[in-house]
């Protein structure tokens, strides 16, 4: 492996030279061949042109052999007259019944046709390769083609000599231009070695060392560019000097939003995350006062009590930045004597919305257990203080608990099935379906609730919709919608559509119902949300279903969305990844 810069350059070139060289040599000699070629095959066809005008269609067969041998004699061309149906008719080399017919010979065929004809092949008669040019003979002859032939050792012995002068000049060239290439590889290789030296000077600390600026080329600008590095290195390791052990202090302590301030309450340093929890920009330039990247007096005299104390303050606050967000400030003096102070901020605006989300969930989940506890409470109670007696109405009480069991244990069906899909190692089974297929089985289990509530429940389009998804979950979800469409429709139908496009597969369901008013349509996706709470309570819905939804639907990598207007009904899309 070649390791000098010199030898590289140098042999990159001299590659290239020998390359190009080849490539024009090799070049020249085809076009040589080729003009060589095309000179000859010209005269060739001159000469044909003027041996059909001196012959004479009807002079007799010798003297007609005598034109021919002394046309041959003056030229060293062979002429061969042809008829039209490709008969030799005479021959200035051969006995004209000893060859055979040449009607299919490349250049009679163009003769015959009108035109004149080359070709260059080998001849069988005399053994040596021959250039063939055939022209038209004069009208009322008996032959049809006049033919020359020449052999080709004269064009190869000019091809050959072109050739060596041509390669010579190539060889004086490459010559030439090898010692230029060597003396720019060497130029380069030294101004390149120049500016190592000086790079390596510059790294170990040396100040003067300088790097050539001219000639102003690539090398010359990398040069002043060496220059200008090393000036500001320079510059930059004094500053660094003083920076460094305020920067420990920071990444010492560093936990989420950081901050170091001085005794003036300017900021000298501050992370990206500090910025973020506060809302100003992402890079809070030092020197910055406090007061302008936030505005909350709670920090300043959390700030004034650390800078008062000797042990780290600790707050939970509020910050109204561009969001609110709920923190932990905990804030340390590190230098007494020059006032400074360390403020961390604890970003807990997630725990505190989980467990707000927490209570609420257990709120709403007790507040749908309580109706249907105390229905169960109340007929029990009914029942047995005589009730088991009254033969008319027991059978109600009965049934009455029986509905608020069925919804006891729907609602707690639907509460596991949420917490399975929360659940952050919640897998899905994927495997490759017919949709429509499925849309047809969910329609056929749901025709006679549909038929009960006198609706018209149809599935449209015809034909396989393929997807690739979870069965058993997409089955609850077209279950879900059903159910929904069905029990909050009066009248009119539930229509189910399938379908693809480019990358998405999707299924919609839609209704004629009531619809669903624009302030609400934001919040039917959340757990427990109900648009008519009363109705929802009536027909046996937990407030569970489109939550569940939209996990399923979430897991798969797909949306789900909503289309409604008040008195025109609502159809609910969900679109699934083709893959």
């Amino acid at each position: 492996m070649i390791r000098s810069l010199r030898a590289r350059l140098f042999v990159a070139t001299a590659l290239v030279l020998l390359l190009a060289m080849a490539g024009l040599l090799f070049s020249l000699s085809r076009v040589e061949r080729a003009w060589l070629s095309d000179r000859n095959a010209d005269a060739l066809e001159r000469h044909a042109r003027e041996v059909a005008l001196v012959l004479d269609g009807t002079m007799p067969a010798s003297a007609l052999s005598e034109r021919l041998a002394a046309a041959d004699s003056a030229s060293g061309c062979r002429v061969t007259l042809v008829a039209r149906d490709g008969r030799v008719v005479a021959d200035s080399r051969a006995l004209a019944d000893s060859l055979e017919n040449h009607g299919d010979r490349p250049e009679v065929v163009a003769a015959l046709a009108g035109r004149a004809g080359r070709d260059i092949r080998h001849s069988h008669s005399l053994g040596v390769d021959l250039q063939y040019v055939a022209v038209p003979a004069r009208a009322g002859s008996e032959w049809a083609v006049v033919r020359v032939a020449e052999p080709l050792e004269l064009v190869r012995a000019l091809d050959a000599s072109l050739l060596r002068v041509s390669a010579l000049a190539i060889v004086g060239v490459l010559l030439a231009s090898f010692v230029l290439a060597f003396w720019v590889s060497n130029h380069f290789a030294s101004r390149v070695k120049a500016l190592e030296s000086v790079s390596v000077r510059i790294g170990a600390g040396e100040d003067a060392a300088r790097a050539l600026e001219l000639p102003a080329d690539e090398l010359g600008r990398l040069g002043a560019a060496l220059n200008r590095m090393s000036a500001e290195l320079r510059a930059r390791l004094h500053a660094l000097e003083h920076e460094r052990d305020e920067r420990e202090h920071i990444l010492a302590h560093m936990t989420d939003g950081v901050a170091l301030l001085d005794a003036g309450n300017r900021l000298v340093h501050a992370n990206a995350s500090f910025a973020e929890l506060l809302g100003a920009v992402a890079q809070v330039p030092s020197g910055t006062p406090f007061s302008e990247v936030a505005r909350s007096a709670e920090l300043d005299e959390l700030l004034a009590r650390a800078r008062a104390s000797h042990v780290a303050v600790e707050a939970d606050l509020r910050l109204w930045s561009p969001r609110q967000r709920f923190v932990r400030a905990v804030a340390t003096r590190l230098d007494p004597e020059r006032g400074e102070v360390l403020l961390v901020l604890h970003d807990l605006t997630e725990v505190e919305r989980v467990n707000r989300i927490r209570q609420d969930f257990v709120a709403n989940v007790s507040h749908e257990l309580r109706t249907p506890l105390t229905s169960l409470r109340g007929y029990a109670e009914t029942l047995l203080d005589g009730g088991l007696e009254d033969e008319a109405r027991r059978e109600g009480f009965v049934r009455v608990i029986r509905d608020q069991a069925e919804r006891l244990q729907a609602l707690l069906d639907d509460l596991l099935s949420l917490a399975e899909l929360e659940r952050p190692e919640a897998s899905l089974r994927r495997e490759r379906f017919d949709l429509r297929e499925l849309l047809a089985r969910q329609v056929a289990v749901f025709q006679a609730a549909a038929e009960r509530g006198g609706l018209k429940l149809v599935l449209e389009g015809e034909g396989p919709v393929e997807a690739t998804a979870d069965r058993s979950r997409l089955e609850q979800v077209i279950a879900n919608l059903l159910d929904n469409a069905i029990k909050y429709t009066e009248r009119g139908s539930v229509t189910v559509r399938a379908g693809t496009d480019a990358s998405r597969v999707w299924c919609e369901v839609a209704d004629t119902g009531p619809g669903i008013p624009a302030e609400d349509q934001p919040r039917v996706f959340e757990r427990f949300y109900r648009v008519d709470k009363a109705r929802s309570r009536d027909k046996g819905g937990t407030g569970l279903g489109l939550s569940i939804v939209k996990h399923i639907v979430g897991l798969h990598g797909g949306e789900v969305s909503l289309r409604s207007e008040p008195g025109a009904g609502s159809a609910f899309r969900i679109e699934l990844p083709r893959a």
